[in-house]
Protein backbone atom coordinates (compact mmCIF):
# COMPACT_ATOMS: atom_id res chain seq x y z
CA UNK A 1 0.00 0.00 0.00
CA UNK A 2 1.45 3.36 -0.95
CA UNK A 3 0.38 6.85 0.04
CA UNK A 4 0.14 9.12 -3.01
CA UNK A 5 0.80 12.27 -0.94
CA UNK A 6 3.96 11.30 0.98
CA UNK A 7 5.12 8.18 -0.92
CA UNK A 8 5.24 6.15 2.30
CA UNK A 9 4.61 2.47 1.63
CA UNK A 10 3.58 -0.43 3.84
CA UNK A 11 3.25 -4.11 3.16
CA UNK A 12 -0.28 -5.41 3.76
CA UNK A 13 -0.81 -9.16 3.68
CA UNK A 14 -4.02 -10.23 1.98
CA UNK A 15 -3.10 -13.91 1.88
CA UNK A 16 -1.14 -15.75 4.52
CA UNK A 17 -0.51 -18.85 2.34
CA UNK A 18 0.17 -20.95 5.37
CA UNK A 19 -1.97 -20.47 8.44
CA UNK A 20 -4.84 -22.87 8.94
CA UNK A 21 -7.54 -20.37 9.92
CA UNK A 22 -6.82 -17.20 7.98
CA UNK A 23 -10.17 -15.40 7.51
CA UNK A 24 -9.00 -13.85 4.25
CA UNK A 25 -7.89 -17.16 2.71
CA UNK A 26 -10.87 -19.15 3.99
CA UNK A 27 -13.36 -16.48 2.92
CA UNK A 28 -11.91 -16.33 -0.58
CA UNK A 29 -11.86 -20.15 -0.86
CA UNK A 30 -15.45 -20.37 0.38
CA UNK A 31 -16.65 -17.74 -2.12
CA UNK A 32 -14.75 -19.42 -4.95
CA UNK A 33 -16.21 -22.84 -4.13
CA UNK A 34 -19.75 -21.45 -3.91
CA UNK A 35 -19.37 -19.62 -7.24
CA UNK A 36 -18.05 -22.79 -8.91
CA UNK A 37 -20.99 -24.83 -7.59
CA UNK A 38 -23.56 -22.28 -8.76
CA UNK A 39 -22.00 -21.67 -12.18
CA UNK A 40 -20.77 -25.14 -13.19
CA UNK A 41 -22.11 -27.92 -10.97
CA UNK A 42 -25.65 -27.35 -9.70
CA UNK A 43 -28.46 -27.44 -12.25
CA UNK A 44 -31.17 -24.77 -12.40
CA UNK A 45 -33.48 -26.65 -10.04
CA UNK A 46 -34.86 -26.13 -6.52
CA UNK A 47 -32.32 -26.92 -3.82
CA UNK A 48 -32.64 -27.69 -0.13
CA UNK A 49 -29.90 -27.59 2.50
CA UNK A 50 -29.76 -30.35 5.09
CA UNK A 51 -27.35 -30.03 8.03
CA UNK A 52 -26.29 -32.98 10.16
CA UNK A 53 -24.79 -32.26 13.55
CA UNK A 54 -23.66 -34.96 15.94
CA UNK A 55 -23.77 -35.33 19.73
CA UNK A 56 -20.96 -33.68 21.70
CA UNK A 57 -19.62 -37.06 22.82
CA UNK A 58 -19.03 -38.13 19.20
CA UNK A 59 -17.38 -34.98 17.89
CA UNK A 60 -13.75 -35.63 18.84
CA UNK A 61 -13.83 -39.17 17.46
CA UNK A 62 -15.38 -38.06 14.16
CA UNK A 63 -12.98 -35.12 13.88
CA UNK A 64 -9.91 -37.33 14.11
CA UNK A 65 -11.19 -40.48 12.39
CA UNK A 66 -11.56 -39.55 8.72
CA UNK A 67 -12.63 -43.04 7.68
CA UNK A 68 -15.45 -43.03 10.22
CA UNK A 69 -16.53 -39.51 9.24
CA UNK A 70 -16.60 -40.65 5.61
CA UNK A 71 -18.80 -43.63 6.52
CA UNK A 72 -21.19 -41.38 8.48
CA UNK A 73 -21.27 -39.00 5.50
CA UNK A 74 -22.18 -41.85 3.13
CA UNK A 75 -24.94 -43.05 5.49
CA UNK A 76 -26.33 -39.53 5.75
CA UNK A 77 -26.27 -38.93 2.00
CA UNK A 78 -27.79 -42.30 1.11
CA UNK A 79 -30.54 -41.86 3.71
CA UNK A 80 -31.57 -38.44 2.42
CA UNK A 81 -31.38 -39.47 -1.25
CA UNK A 82 -33.32 -42.64 -0.40
CA UNK A 83 -36.02 -40.46 1.15
CA UNK A 84 -36.25 -38.44 -2.06
CA UNK A 85 -36.46 -41.60 -4.19
CA UNK A 86 -39.28 -43.07 -2.08
CA UNK A 87 -41.13 -39.79 -1.77
CA UNK A 88 -40.98 -39.13 -5.51
CA UNK A 89 -42.35 -42.66 -6.16
CA UNK A 90 -45.31 -41.75 -3.94
CA UNK A 91 -45.78 -38.64 -6.08
CA UNK A 92 -45.84 -40.74 -9.27
CA UNK A 93 -42.27 -40.14 -10.42
CA UNK A 94 -40.85 -43.64 -10.83
CA UNK A 95 -37.13 -44.16 -11.49
CA UNK A 96 -36.32 -40.59 -10.51
CA UNK A 97 -32.90 -39.70 -9.18
CA UNK A 98 -31.87 -36.81 -7.03
CA UNK A 99 -28.36 -35.62 -6.20
CA UNK A 100 -26.38 -33.87 -3.52
CA UNK A 101 -23.21 -31.95 -2.85
CA UNK A 102 -21.78 -32.58 0.62
CA UNK A 103 -19.41 -30.26 2.47
CA UNK A 104 -17.79 -31.41 5.69
CA UNK A 105 -17.23 -28.57 8.13
CA UNK A 106 -14.94 -29.41 11.03
CA UNK A 107 -15.50 -26.42 13.30
CA UNK A 108 -18.33 -24.18 14.39
CA UNK A 109 -18.24 -20.43 13.77
CA UNK A 110 -16.36 -19.92 17.07
CA UNK A 111 -13.68 -22.46 15.94
CA UNK A 112 -14.73 -25.09 18.47
CA UNK A 113 -14.33 -28.68 17.31
CA UNK A 114 -17.66 -29.53 15.74
CA UNK A 115 -17.59 -31.81 12.69
CA UNK A 116 -20.88 -31.52 10.85
CA UNK A 117 -22.22 -31.95 7.33
CA UNK A 118 -23.89 -29.51 4.98
CA UNK A 119 -25.75 -31.23 2.15
CA UNK A 120 -27.18 -29.24 -0.75
CA UNK A 121 -29.75 -31.60 -2.25
CA UNK A 122 -31.82 -31.30 -5.40
CA UNK A 123 -35.32 -30.81 -3.99
CA UNK A 124 -36.90 -33.32 -6.33
CA UNK A 125 -35.75 -35.83 -8.93
CA UNK A 126 -34.65 -36.07 -12.52
CA UNK A 127 -36.06 -38.82 -14.71
CA UNK A 128 -35.65 -39.86 -18.30
CA UNK A 129 -38.57 -38.65 -20.43
CA UNK A 130 -37.33 -40.22 -23.65
CA UNK A 131 -34.02 -41.38 -25.08
CA UNK A 132 -32.51 -37.89 -25.29
CA UNK A 133 -34.49 -35.87 -22.74
CA UNK A 134 -34.57 -35.70 -18.96
CA UNK A 135 -37.04 -33.75 -16.89
CA UNK A 136 -36.99 -32.50 -13.32
CA UNK A 137 -39.94 -32.85 -10.98
CA UNK A 138 -39.77 -30.83 -7.78
CA UNK A 139 -40.84 -32.32 -4.47
CA UNK A 140 -44.27 -30.76 -3.91
CA UNK A 141 -43.85 -30.24 -0.17
CA UNK A 142 -41.75 -31.23 2.79
CA UNK A 143 -43.37 -31.36 6.20
CA UNK A 144 -41.86 -31.30 9.66
CA UNK A 145 -42.97 -34.92 9.98
CA UNK A 146 -40.98 -35.81 6.83
CA UNK A 147 -37.84 -34.23 8.28
CA UNK A 148 -38.44 -36.07 11.58
CA UNK A 149 -38.77 -39.41 9.77
CA UNK A 150 -35.54 -38.81 7.84
CA UNK A 151 -33.78 -37.87 11.09
CA UNK A 152 -35.09 -40.97 12.88
CA UNK A 153 -33.96 -43.26 10.04
CA UNK A 154 -30.60 -41.50 9.86
CA UNK A 155 -29.99 -41.79 13.63
CA UNK A 156 -30.85 -45.48 13.57
CA UNK A 157 -28.50 -46.14 10.66
CA UNK A 158 -25.58 -44.18 12.19
CA UNK A 159 -25.97 -45.93 15.56
CA UNK A 160 -25.99 -49.32 13.75
CA UNK A 161 -22.82 -48.31 11.90
CA UNK A 162 -21.06 -47.33 15.14
CA UNK A 163 -22.14 -50.54 16.90
CA UNK A 164 -21.11 -52.69 13.94
CA UNK A 165 -17.64 -51.17 14.09
CA UNK A 166 -17.43 -51.69 17.84
CA UNK A 167 -17.25 -47.97 18.49
CA UNK A 168 -20.57 -47.53 20.29
CA UNK A 169 -21.11 -49.86 23.23
CA UNK A 170 -23.97 -49.38 25.71
CA UNK A 171 -24.47 -45.75 24.72
CA UNK A 172 -20.80 -44.82 25.20
CA UNK A 173 -18.80 -43.91 22.12
CA UNK A 174 -15.91 -46.25 22.87
CA UNK A 175 -15.66 -49.30 25.10
CA UNK A 176 -14.59 -48.37 28.60
CA UNK A 177 -11.09 -49.51 29.52
CA UNK A 178 -11.06 -50.89 33.04
CA UNK A 179 -7.92 -50.79 35.16
CA UNK A 180 -6.52 -54.12 36.31
CA UNK A 181 -6.91 -54.78 40.00
CA UNK A 182 -3.65 -55.37 41.84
Amino acid sequence: MKCEACNESRLVAFSCKGRGFCPSCLGRRMASTAANLVEYVLPPAPLRQWVLTVPFAWRARLAYDGELLGAVTRVCTSTILGFYTERMKMEGVANGQSGAVVVVQRTSSDLKLNPHLHLVVLDGAYRELDVSTVGFTALPRLSTRDVGEVLETLCTRVVKLLRRRGILVDGALEPQVEADEE
